[in-house]
């Protein structure tokens, strides 16, 4: 990401960089294909005779639609950054998020105040040259944070992963330490 503006970024949300060419050309190549899958399919959907037999027909077409559609919405988001609200100090949330990081070995840059970067290969066969990177940005007493995924030619919007660290966002930044190591402690806190 080229020339990210933290402050720009926190502000509105949003991440603000300077997207090239490819980068905008990339975006319009994603929004094309899934619009042409949902116009095939709504062509196709016109083109089945209504049987007991064809139930098949319609789950695949609405399938598709509906993964385009999905995939239409993570495209037009991913930029948009995910808030999520912790009651701890700012510094152990910031710990936290990198022992997570460390536990899951990224590749972790851009530590500063406000901003880390987790990223971790997306292709086995380029050695790690394409990666998907998950911003964190601290505010206050929250995280904001996306999953940006960048690829050789189609850079394919983050479907799955970014629910799944939502989730694990929110258990590292909520989890209690639990200090008392008694037997009856362990029972019921364990």
């Amino acid at each position: 990401m080229k020339n990210l503006e933290i402050t720009e970024s926190i502000k509105y949300r949003k991440l603000v960089f300077d997207e090239n060419y490819l980068d905008k050309l990339d975006t319009f190549t994603i929004y094309l294909a899934f619009i042409s899958l949902i116009v095939i399919s709504v062509i196709l959907f016109g083109e089945i005779t209504p049987s007991k037999n064809n139930s098949l027909e319609y789950i695949i077409l609405i399938s598709v639609i509906s993964f385009s559609l999905y995939g239409l919405y993570c495209k037009a988001t991913e930029k948009r950054l995910k808030k999520i609200k912790f009651s701890i100090h700012k510094e152990d949330a910031k710990q936290r998020i990198l022992e997570y990081g460390k536990k899951y070995n990224y590749r972790i840059s851009k530590i500063s105040n406000n901003l880390i970067f987790f990223n971790e290969p997306t292709d086995v066969y380029n050695s790690g040259h394409h990666e998907m990177t998950t911003i964190i940005f601290f505010k206050g007493d929250a995280i904001l944070y996306t999953l940006i995924k960048e690829g050789a030619k189609i850079n394919a919007p983050v479907l799955l992963s970014q629910h799944l660290t939502r989730l694990d966002f929110k258990k590292t930044l909520n989890k209690t330490k639990n200090t008392n190591t008694g037997y009856f402690s362990s029972l019921f806190h364990g």
